[in-house]
């Protein structure tokens, strides 16, 4: 193992969750899982509960490149502020495919393992996201992938994600248009949790709410 960059050893999960280490560069050979998109300033309700809240509203998005379906319980999720995981992810999945994972996904799991109610955690002013994952059956922690995003990306339901077809990362700004110069401009294409990411240009006449739009796709 001494390809892997270690983020805390020899600890149970319980144990590693509280006393995670500093950030460090991910692995490049760790690769089949990665984040493919990231909305961290929800104004609309995202996780369908009925209720829009900052907190349970946000969600980190997941993609496996791989060729095997892989068992999401060896991944976590934290940002960069502190050193504690905000969530252990859950699930199977497989080649090609994408899962969601929700703020109100992690205030369970937290409230679950008395570990409090923060949520994700994603700073409406930009962040960093990192992926960790338990390798080779033992507890230790190592970063599997990291994004970071600007203040711009977070802003009233834009999202910021992988379009696959040519690996490059798009403002999903769809909701909420975006006509300033910092990179990643906007596009005009929707946010897509839960859906492979495809960005193909479509352009955003004016805000609306995600509400209507999932109303306009039932129709």
């Amino acid at each position: 193992m001494s390809h892997l960059k270690r983020v805390c050893c020899g600890l149970a999960p319980a144990l590693a969750i509280a006393l995670l280490g500093a950030v460090l560069v991910p692995d490049a050979a760790l690769t089949q899982v990665v984040i493919c998109e990231v909305l961290a300033d929800p104004t609309s309700d995202w996780d369908g509960d009925g209720v829009v809240n900052f907190r349970t509203d946000e969600w980190v998005e997941v993609y496996n490149g791989g060729a095997e379906t892989v068992d999401l319980a060896a991944y976590w999720l934290r940002d960069g502020t502190g050193d504690a995981v905000h969530l252990n992810l859950s699930g199977s999945l497989a080649s090609g495919e994408v899962a969601v994972f929700y703020g109100s996904d992690a205030i369970a799991w937290q409230e679950l393992h008395d570990l409090g109610s923060s949520g994700l955690s994603l700073n409406n002013s930009g962040d960093l996201v990192q992926l960790l994952q338990t390798v080779d059956g033992q507890d230790e922690l190592v970063i599997a992938d990291e994004i970071v995003y600007l203040d711009h990306e977070a802003d009233d339901d834009r999202a910021s994600g992988l379009v696959l077809a040519s690996g490059d990362w798009a403002l999903f700004d769809g909701l909420n248009p975006y006509n300033g110069e910092l990179p990643p401009l906007g596009t005009g294409c929707l946010p897509t949790p839960g859906v492979v990411n495809d960005c193909d240009g479509q352009v955003a006449v004016e805000a609306d709410t995600w509400s209507r739009v999932k109303a306009t796709y039932r129709d």
